[in-house]
C-alpha cells in the first residue's frame, strides 16, 4: 500500500509537471508558425491576434483555448498565483475566440455569402462564437466553482488583509465587469449586429480617442494578470503574509531574478516602441506581445525548474524513509 502511495506521489508530480512545460511549448509552438512564415514572406503581422485570418488560424485558436484551459485546472503554487492564473484562463479565452478585427472578418464573410449563397454567412458566424464562446467560458467557471468548494485557497484571499482583499475586490470585478459586457455585446444585439465594440475612451491626453474590443480587453487584461504573477514571486513576504502561507527558501533565493523579469515587463511598452520605431514601424502590438509573453515564460521556465527540484529532493527523502 506504501508503495501505491509513492506511485501516485511521483505520478501527480509528473502530470503538474507537465502541465506547467506545456505553459511554455503551447507558446513556443504559436511563435515558430507565425515566426516562420514572416521569414519566409518578408512579411510580418502588425499583432499575434492578427493571424486569426491567416493560414495558421486554427493554431492559433487551438493553442490559446489549451493554454487558457492548462491556466484553469492548473493549481499555482500559491493561492495568489492560482487566482491570477484562473482570471488569465478567462481572458484567454476571448483573445481565442474573438477575433482582432472582427467588422473586417463579418464583411468578407457577407461579400463572400453574395457569392455563394450556402456558405456561412456572418449570421452564422455569430451564432457559432455565440456557442462556442459561452460553453468554454460556463467549463471555465465551472472548473473555478469546484475549486472554490473543494478548496480554502480563494476564500483564503478574502480573509487576507486589507490591500489582499482590495486587490481582490477589483480584478474580480474587473472580470465580472468585463464577462458581462462581452455576453450583453454577444447576445444582446441582433446577430447581424454583433460587432464586440467593447468601449470607446473618448479625449485621451496624447491619444484622443480610443477604441478598446472585446478582444483588445482580453488580451490586455491576459497580460496583465501573467504580470502580477511574476510580481507574486518577485515579492513573496506581502503575497504569503496575506494568504497565512510559509515562504518557499528556493523561491526567496530567486526572487532578485524574478525582480528583473517584472521590471523588464513594466518596461515592455517603452521597450517595444524603441524597437518598432526603430525597425519596424506600425509594429508594436506583436513586438509588445511578445515581449511580454517571452519574459512570462522566461520567469516561469525558471520557476518550473525549481519547483522540480524540490519535489525530486522530497521525492527522495520520502523514498529514503520508506
Amino acid at each position: 500500500m506504501v508503495g501505491t502511495n509513492r506511485d501516485d506521489q511521483t505520478m501527480l508530480r509528473i502530470t503538474y509537471s507537465n502541465l506547467r512545460w506545456m505553459l511554455v511549448l503551447l507558446p513556443a509552438v504559436l511563435f515558430v508558425v507565425t515566426i516562420l512564415p514572416a521569414i519566409y514572406t518578408g512579411s510580418l503581422e502588425t499583432s499575434i491576434s492578427a493571424y486569426y485570418g491567416g493560414p495558421v488560424r486554427d493554431v492559433f485558436v487551438g493553442v490559446l483555448v489549451a493554454v487558457a484551459v492548462v491556466l484553469v485546472a492548473y493549481q499555482g503554487s500559491t493561492t495568489f498565483e492560482d487566482y491570477n492564473l484562473n482570471g488569465a484562463g478567462f481572458y484567454a479565452v476571448f483573445v481565442a475566440f474573438v477575433p482582432a478585427g472582427l467588422d473586417r472578418i463579418l464583411d468578407d464573410l457577407r461579400q463572400a455569402a453574395l457569392l455563394s449563397p450556402d456558405g456561412v454567412g456572418p449570421v452564422e458566424f455569430v451564432w457559432s462564437l455565440r456557442f462556442s464562446l459561452t460553453t468554454v467560458v460556463l467549463l471555465c467557471g465551472l472548473l473555478v466553482g469546484l475549486e472554490i468548494r473543494r478548496t480554502e485557497r480563494v476564500r483564503t484571499l478574502v480573509r487576507g488583509d486589507r490591500v489582499t482583499l482590495f486587490f481582490v475586490l477589483l480584478t474580480g470585478g474587473t472580470l465580472l465587469a468585463f464577462l458581462a459586457l462581452a455576453m450583453w455585446q454577444l447576445w444582446v444585439p441582433p446577430a447581424h449586429e454583433v460587432r464586440l465594440g467593447g468601449i470607446e475612451l473618448s479625449g485621451l491626453p496624447l491619444i484622443g480617442d480610443l477604441q478598446l474590443t472585446i478582444h483588445d480587453l482580453a488580451a490586455i487584461f491576459l497580460i496583465s494578470a501573467l504580470a502580477v504573477v511574476v510580481w507574486s514571486h518577485a515579492w513573496p513576504h506581502a503575497v504569503a503574509r496575506s494568504a497565512g502561507e510559509q515562504l518557499d527558501p528556493d523561491e526567496m533565493a530567486r526572487r532578485r531574478g524574478y525582480q528583473v523579469i517584472f521590471a523588464l515587463m513594466l518596461a515592455g511598452p517603452l521597450v517595444s516602441w524603441a524597437v518598432a520605431r526603430a525597425f519596424a514601424p506600425g509594429h508594436f502590438v506583436i513586438f509588445l506581445e511578445w515581449w511580454e509573453i517571452g519574459l512570462f515564460c522566461i520567469f516561469w521556465v525558471l520557476e518550473t525548474r525549481r519547483l522540480n527540484h524540490r519535489d525530486n529532493g522530497l521525492g527522495a527523502q520520502t523514498a529514503h524513509a520508506g
